[in-house]
């Protein structure tokens, strides 16, 4: 009878030796990691450097008007924001009285210098005057109408003269208050071109040599709205005093409204590589890695990161292009940890 006994008690200490075996072994084999994968494959993107800035008029769109002459605007025909076309009339200005004397003082000046020429033209066929002096009433005569010239250009023939557009475009400012007494050269209003608007970001120093007349860009408002794309028109070689950065103006393929904010993203290049879902890549600076699949266990492959786009990364590294790529699930891993697959998604 004690036999037996021991015989059950051995019996029943090996089941349950055999039992928590077969349970270690069953949970040694359930070590994985869900994860979900993707082809991998090489491509390019491209290489931009991103730009802020906003719509305005280009450097060579906006032209400042002015008269030569000291005066005073009576009459303002337009205020900022007007629409006008080539030739309108934008102002009258009245000249100050001593401007209108010395137009007056010029004519003279030619009248007197004509009737000397004459008569003295005169005395040369009675040879009673020589060539030289002949010649020094010619150029009395020329100068006074070089000088009469010049302040027609400046002020114009009469005491009220009118400012009219020089091309079709926009009054931007109006820089002068109708009745103010103003110098010769004062700013009076800015005109812009109808087709001058673009898009002016900054660039950082470091990019100056990357970024070229022509290139493309993206351009996304700040405020919300379809991107636009558009072209490098200048890259400026002198920092701006206000952003310490280099100014780059962009021609838009749409409609700009004055004074938008956007994002340019300006190509200067294209990366070459293989083509990662950004959530594939895992570590810090020194220590970029992705991880594939090779028998159902997980291949860590340390790659360089080339650059990136919001979605996707350019690298470099000895991936296998015949081993998927993990996507979601790459935190979990170590490599040779075991994996449960779901189907390939689509390439990024």
């Amino acid at each position: 009878m004690m036999s037996s006994l021991r015989w059950m008690a051995a019996a029943t200490a090996a089941l349950a030796l055999a039992a928590c075996g077969g349970e270690e072994s069953a949970d040694n084999g359930a070590v994985s990691a869900a994860v979900t994968l993707v082809p991998v494959h090489q491509g390019s993107l491209p290489e931009r450097v991103a730009a802020f800035g906003s719509a305005g008029p280009a450097a060579d769109a906006a032209q400042v008007l002015s008269v030569q002459a000291s005066g005073r605007v009576t009459q303002w025909a337009v205020t900022a924001g007007t629409p006008v076309k080539r030739g309108q009339r934008l102002l009258s200005f009245e000249l100050a009285p001593s401007a209108v004397a010395a137009y007056v003082q010029a004519q003279s000046a030619l009248n007197v210098a004509q009737a000397a020429r004459a008569h003295t033209a005169e005395l040369l066929t009675q040879q009673l005057a020589t060539r030289d002096q002949m010649a020094q009433a010619e150029k009395a005569l020329s100068d006074a109408q070089s000088n009469l010239d010049a302040l027609i250009r400046q002020q114009g023939k009469t005491p009220v003269m009118d400012v009219n557009a020089p091309f079709d475009g926009t009054v931007v400012t109006v820089d002068a208050a109708q009745g103010d007494v103003l110098q010769p050269g004062a700013a009076l209003l800015s005109v812009q071109r109808g087709d001058g608007l673009v898009v002016t970001a900054g660039i950082e120093r470091s990019a100056m040599g990357r970024v070229q007349v022509g290139a493309k860009a993206e351009l996304m408002p700040l405020g919300g709205g379809e991107a636009m794309h558009g072209t490098v028109r200048r890259v400026a070689r002198a920092l701006n005093p206000h952003t310490h950065q280099l100014d780059v103006e962009i021609v838009p393929d749409g409609a700009l409204v004055g004074g938008e904010g956007f994002r340019a993203d300006i190509v200067v290049g294209q990366w070459q590589g293989w083509l990662l879902p950004r959530d594939a890549v895992q570590g810090g600076e020194s220590d970029r890695h992705v991880f594939q699949v090779a028998d159902g266990k997980a291949v860590r492959v340390p790659v360089k990161l080339l650059g990136e786009s919001d979605t996707v990364s350019v690298a470099s590294g000895a991936l296998d292009e015949h081993r998927p790529l993990v996507t979601e699930g790459a935190t979990q891993l170590d490599d040779g940890m075991a994996v449960r697959t779901a189907k390939p998604e689509a390439r990024p």
